[in-house]
């Protein structure tokens, strides 16, 4: 399994240098629940987002638990997932849980899809996600 190797660690944000040497920066995002990524200072890719399902009736979360709703990594299979969601988890003390791989395409992106289900099996056996 790669590993990405912390090498800075600055609070909401977190340097990672990956197996070809590239320098990633992982930035946690508290305003929409994300995790983004940099290289050279410059977003790339897509994101991690996590969602509160649990909210009351003025909308706002309790915060224990989050549904992992989006998992691009710009570099797949570098580690850098695995980052994302520890980092999630540093960051809030929640819990994270996925969906099913059940086929169904949901509008709020937490469909399985690509590497989607190995990602999240391979996190469940490490007790990442639930």
């Amino acid at each position: 399994m790669a590993r990405a190797t912390l090498i800075s660690d600055r609070g909401n944000e977190r340097d990672y240098q990956i197996r070809d040497g590239r320098i990633i920066t992982l930035v946690y995002d508290d305003w929409d629940y994300s995790i983004r990524f940099k290289e050279n200072n410059q977003y790339i890719g897509d994101e991690f987002r996590f969602i509160d399902e649990d909210v009351d009736e003025d909308g706002i979360g309790n915060g224990e638990s989050y549904l992992l709703a989006r998992m691009y990594s710009p570099v797949p299979k570098s580690g850098l997932g695995r980052e994302a969601v520890k980092f999630f988890i540093d960051m809030t003390g929640a819990r994270i849980y996925a969906r099913p791989n059940d086929g169904q395409t949901r509008d709020d992106g937490s469909h399985l899809t690509e590497d989607a289900p190995g990602f999240v099996e391979r996190m469940r056996g490490e007790h990442l996600i639930q």
